[in-house]
């Protein structure tokens, strides 16, 4: 088999697995659904629509609500390693409680819309669960 063949078949094994892995559908309970940002960025119309449960960094300000990768991402502004947040009216009433710390979100994904400007990769919206993330 050449090397180019052996490249294909190994491709395609590792997309049937991780199919198998991070499927939205796998779960019964949208609560099972721990989700990466990093599965969810490289995968969007695979969660689209989907219910999903996030751990990210939290930057809640002015025309900046995102769920960021990492702090270093936040802090470099690196908004395509984020996705919008959506945040209701209790969350935007306190958000230093929640600003620039990590937090567990679970909402609905959108893999169309992108927040402002579309500087995202997504937005989570529906949230029905947002917390600190120790």
């Amino acid at each position: 088999m050449t090397l180019l063949a052996r490249i294909g078949v190994a491709a395609l094994i590792v997309r049937l697995i991780a199919f198998e892995v991070v499927s939205p559908t796998a779960a019964e309970d949208p609560r099972d659904i721990l989700v990466s940002l990093i599965q969810l960025i490289a995968n969007p119309m695979a969660f689209d629509q989907k219910r999903v449960l996030l751990k990210g960094y939290a930057v809640l300000e002015f025309e900046s609500q995102h769920l960021y990768l990492s702090e270093a991402d936040a802090k470099h502004l690196i908004t395509r390693n984020s996705v919008w947040l959506d945040v209701g009216d209790a969350i935007k009433a306190n958000p230093t409680r929640f600003n620039r710390r990590y937090v567990l979100v679970e909402g609905t994904f959108n893999a169309r819309r992108r927040g402002h400007l579309s500087l995202s990769s997504g937005e989570i919206g529906n949230i029905g669960r947002f917390q600190v993330s120790e």
